[in-house]
């Protein structure tokens, strides 16, 4: 075998390993993504999961005073991803050259750039189905397979966010549906980024005033649950602080994560105490009440078989003397 081929077939098995540990790594934050997405009770943000590879995040745009704000996310260790040169609101808006990519760098990242395809979200901006306010900014969290890495498109409320500057008037939703040039998914390729990175930069980014801790915890809305399903709700609550808490890093708002971390574990197992003690005398209640239903019907089937027990005597004398007559008649022929 030439040195060529030799050359050429560890290069083709380099791309096939580069390829093979890319799929991987985009499966590995689709399904966190998944279990994240069933996480519910942030005070900033929503989100749902829309399909596998679809994550709908809903940031509140004014939820704060200013007082309230934070002017910078905080710093990091090394090979964590940090927030502190990311976009914040108080910038708001943004010029689209800096907020967006452009039709270029999408075509050239796509791979499709000769027939003039960029970057796109699987719908366009303007047939999304969700309802759509001025006091929340949507964003569409995505994964697909097609472009082996996770971008974020803005679905409502551009202008808020970024000048757009159409240069085809036919297309329009051109420069809507380009996705964000955010720092969390610029650096896929060489920072483990986790879905609460961009969570987290997505919530500094429209947020106004920028909050001190983007995963605060909305005691409230867990209160407005049933036991059951709070004791439910705070442990995914629970789990998702700790991986924050794990995986991101030291940031500035790590105590204060800490903090709701503390309280929402103090509340779960306080519901689960209670909702124990709910089932336990439910349960006694349902003992004590199949109980008594047992006793009564005992009593009834003993009433029975005495009233059943008196009468047979009477029977069985009527019985005798009937006999005794019929002899007594009988016996002269």
């Amino acid at each position: 075998m030439s040195k060529r081929s030799a050359r050429e077939r560890h290069t083709s098995e380099s791309a096939e390993d580069r390829e093979r540990a890319a799929k991987k790594k985009l499966q590995n934050f689709l399904t966190e993504m998944l279990r994240v997405g069933c996480v519910r009770g942030f005070k900033y943000f929503s989100m749902y999961m829309r399909g596998r590879e679809e994550m709908i995040c809903t940031v509140l745009n004014e939820p704060l005073t200013p007082t309230s704000a934070s002017p910078a996310m905080g710093t990091t260790s090394e090979g964590h991803f940090n927030f502190e040169s990311s976009f914040t609101s108080s910038d708001l808006p943004f010029e689209q050259k800096d907020l967006m990519m452009s039709s270029g760098t999408q075509r050239k990242l796509s791979g499709l750039g000769y027939m003039d395809v960029g970057l796109p979200p699987a719908s366009p901006s303007e047939r999304e189905i969700i309802p759509m306010t001025d006091d929340r900014t949507v964003f569409l969290i995505a994964g697909y397979a097609k472009y082996s890495c996770p971008y974020v498109w803005v679905r409502n409320n551009h202008e808020r966010l970024v000048k757009l500057k159409d240069g085809d008037s036919s297309k329009p939703s051109i420069s809507r549906d380009s996705p964000l040039k955010l720092k969390s998914t610029s650096h896929w390729n060489d920072k483990d980024i986790r879905i609460w990175d961009v969570l987290g930069e997505l919530v500094k980014l429209s947020s106004l005033p920028s909050p001190h801790n983007p995963f605060a915890v909305d005691l409230e809305y867990f209160t407005s649950l049933p036991v059951n399903e709070r004791i439910v709700a705070s442990a995914a609550m629970v789990h998702f602080l700790q991986c924050v808490l794990i995986y991101a890093g030291n940031k500035s708002y790590s105590g204060l994560v800490v903090d709701d971390l503390r309280e929402i574990t103090k509340h779960h197992f306080a519901d689960f105490q209670t909702y124990l003690l709910q089932s336990t005398s439910q349960q006694r209640e349902q003992d004590q009440a199949a109980s008594n239903q047992s006793y009564s019907y005992q009593q009834q089937q003993g009433m029975s078989s005495s009233a059943g027990a008196a009468t047979q005597p009477h029977q069985a004398g009527y019985s005798t003397g009937r006999t005794k007559l019929t002899q007594r008649v009988v016996a002269p022929y």
